[in-house]
């Protein structure tokens, strides 16, 4: 049964907001995003002034406004409302208020000087080693103090706001009033979001040591008008494009097809698929349709997914088949899958893949080459972070254009990236693949799920952790590693528990997550987001495995164009930096071995590994 998903509510769980004591660091305790959408009115009238403009302007007008062009454009009633419609505190007493953004992007909030802001360029400072934050400021009386939108852009993340009381005295007490801000005292190190791993660097004397109200980066789309019309590089058409291959459940009888057509353009879909071995035995099965529409694409807003699961498939085949939008009259090229064997029947093979991401026409070049000179691989797992853009479809046709030359003969396994759910829920990601619906409770279908290929089980799951909490899926987690008896067990998420880039660190995750690991000898953990290539040692107890001792293999991989530092720990067994890459893992089920490479855009192999398990 075709499942597409169309929730939109934009964060999960309730935030506990506390003051920190005068002088402190930043606390290190993690904070989750609330359960309602504290912004869900101003995007109701963000929505509005869209479908506004939408109405009245041309499609390369839309495409082409600028922050200039939407602020003209509104009425007085809409800036107003926009103006002070994003944050809401109260302060004690007179305070000077100085709001800090970034000011890389050459764009800044519409309605500072409206308020009465000033600019302090004398106190600028800078944020994660490079990115420049302007400062404006402007006295206000005690009571409460609303602030505007971040941006039209998008671009610009949300301000950050300091008090100082005039005059000097005690720190001013700032009382946040809109759910996921919090208060932190400003100090070198300390973090200005919630949910983003970027830190102040020596802040000015005049800053040092105010109260700070910090919200969630994500946050950043709230208010977006200016690039959020667009065109996509690969519209749909009447013929079928972006076959893939997923799997809803057992992967020995059953596989599911995708493909695409524009909006009303299939008469019939239809599939028809064969054994191989068995030409003349032809079935046929029709789709099952769902529209996804997309306001922001101008050149292509409806596009129809059309999706068969087939059943009842004999184990350890292979099958040919081919799609029609026209109930037969005109077919695809031939294409092929595998079922997956009995446990232990077959050796088999399969890819792993860090982040594409960034420059994916590069990265489908990669993993063709890939295919090309491994055409067996069973299945491609993505640790997450598909594209850059989650909110965006075009960014998501692109990764389809180019994935589908792969993922239309073999199997893609995804697992979401914060990427991919960039703007706090990754709709557009579970519109998109039909994936199992046996992942935790507390979670949407398919943000969680597991599958076991022969000897393997392989768990997938979110961890994206200021948006949820890890603690949602360690009952899953540990019943699902726990009532397994598969040879292997491999578990695939996003955030490393052992960050290989600096200032990245993923405490939640190992301390929900590793005792379960542990517990149930999970042999290797797959993730991405730190865009470097790092194998660790076996751990266990988050330390090397002693000899003898059953320890987790953790790999870090990128395979698109986005490359960070590292600083390799002494844990690591093999690490190196700019390089893309994918990894093959051939399993032997009658030596019971598995073997591990990692192989370059070069085609040089740069780092391998072997297991072994009766």
């Amino acid at each position: 049964m075709i499942r597409f998903l169309s929730i939109f509510a934009a964060f999960l769980l309730l935030v506990s907001v506390a003051h920190a004591d005068p002088g402190a660091r930043f606390a290190q305790d993690h904070t989750r995003a609330p359960e309602a959408n504290p912004h869900a009115a101003l995007e109701a009238q963000v929505s509005d002034i869209l479908d506004r403009f939408a109405a009245t302007l041309e499609p390369e007008a839309l495409v082409a406004l600028t922050p200039e062009a939407v602020a003209s454009a509104l009425t007085e009633e809409e800036r107003n409302y926009l103006s002070t419609a994003f944050v809401h505190f109260s302060i004690d007493r007179p305070a000077r208020i100085y709001l800090a953004y970034d000011g890389m992007y050459g764009e800044r909030p519409f309605w500072l000087e409206e308020l009465g802001f000033e600019r302090r360029d004398d106190i600028d400072f800078i944020v994660d080693l490079e990115d420049p934050y302007e400062l404006w400021q402007r006295e206000y009386e005690a009571g409460e103090v609303r602030l505007g939108i971040p941006s039209f852009s998008g671009e610009l993340k949300p301000y950050i706001v300091f008090a100082a009381p005039l005059g000097g005295g005690e720190t001013i007490e700032i009382t946040p009033l809109v759910d996921g801000t919090d208060v932190q005292i400003a100090a070198e190190g300390g973090e200005p979001f919630l949910d983003d791993n970027d830190y102040f660097n020596a802040l000015p004397a005049e800053l040092d040591g105010l109260p700070v109200l910090r919200s969630y980066e994500s946050w950043e789309f709230v208010s977006r008008m200016v690039g959020f019309f667009r065109t996509t590089d690969y519209p749909s058409s009447a013929t079928p494009d972006h076959i893939i291959q997923t799997w809803q459940g057992d992967p020995r009888e059953e596989i599911t097809i995708q493909w695409r057509t524009s909006a009303g353009a299939a008469s019939d879909p239809v599939l028809w698929y064969a054994p191989e071995n068995e030409m003349e035995s032809v079935s046929y099965a029709r789709a099952e349709t769902v529209t996804l529409r997309s306001r922001q694409i101008v050149n292509d807003p409806a596009v129809d997914f059309h999706r068969v699961r087939l059943t009842g498939l004999e184990p350890g085949g292979r099958y040919a088949f081919g799609v029609s939008a026209n109930g037969g009259e005109n077919w695809s090229e031939v294409r092929h899958f595998h079922t997956a064997a009995e446990p232990g029947a077959q050796s088999w093979q399969f890819a792993y893949l860090g982040d594409p991401q960034n420059g994916l026409d590069e990265w489908g070049d990669l993993i063709r080459q890939g295919y090309e000179r491994f055409p067996e691989i069973r299945f491609w797992m993505i640790a997450g972070d598909l594209i850059d853009k989650g909110t965006e479809r075009d960014n998501w046709d692109q990764f389809f254009e180019e994935g589908s030359a792969v993922f239309d003969r073999s199997a893609v396994v995804p697992a979401i990236g914060n990427h991919d759910s960039h703007g706090g829920h990754p709709t557009l990601y579970l519109q998109q693949f039909a994936l199992p619906d046996n992942g935790s409770e507390h979670l949407d279908p398919g943000r969680t799920y597991h599958l076991t290929y022969q000897d393997m089980l392989i768990v997938v799951m979110d961890s994206n952790y200021d948006l949820i909490e890890p603690e949602t899926q360690t009952e899953w987690l540990d019943r699902v590693l726990g009532t397994s008896d598969a040879r292997w067990k491999v578990v695939i998420y996003h955030h490393p528990f052992y960050a290989s880039r600096p200032g990245r660190d993923n405490q939640p995750l190992r301390d929900a997550w590793g005792p379960i690991f542990d517990r149930h000898n999970v042999d290797i953990a797959f993730q991405g987001h730190d865009h470097a290539y790092m194998r660790t040692v076996p751990m266990r107890d988050h330390r090397p495995a002693e000899p003898g001792e059953h320890g987790t293999i953790y790999l870090v991989a990128v395979s698109g164009t986005k490359m960070y530092e590292q600083e390799l720990r002494d844990f690591v067994a093999f690490g190196t930096t700019n390089e893309r890459t994918y990894q093959i893992i051939d399993m032997d089920s009658a030596a019971g071995t598995l073997s591990y490479r990692a192989i370059n855009a070069d085609g040089v192999e740069i780092d391998a590994f072997a297991l072994e398990k009766e």
